[in-house]
């Protein structure tokens, strides 16, 4: 009976460990929004529309204007057209120079 107790505080404690420390973190990457003029290849082709090839293309039209000032820029990069700049949007934006 007392191992029955004490195992159940045990998982009790993990539980409550891991939703007060790691799920904070979790949801961090879902609402915060990485700044796309620090983006790399990496980064871009997690987005559904983007595979290598235009993801460096946007890192290179980022650095040849030495930053953008606004997402809709990117539409001047070769295969990003609306349906792919709004799937950017989703994570990532325009954050201002510190």
């Amino acid at each position: 009976m007392k191992r029955m107790i004490c195992l159940r505080a045990v998982i009790a404690f993990l539980t409550a460990s891991f939703l007060f420390l790691n799920v904070p973190s979790l949801y961090a990457n879902e609402t915060q929004k990485l700044d796309i003029n620090n983006a790399t290849v990496s980064e871009l082709v997690v987005v559904k529309g983007i595979g290598e090839a235009k993801a460096k293309a946007i890192v290179d039209f980022i650095k040849s204007k030495n930053g953008i000032k606004n997402m809709d820029e990117l539409l001047e990069v070769k295969g990003v057209g609306p349906k792919v700049l709004e799937r950017l949007k989703q994570k990532f934006e325009v954050k201002p120079k510190e």
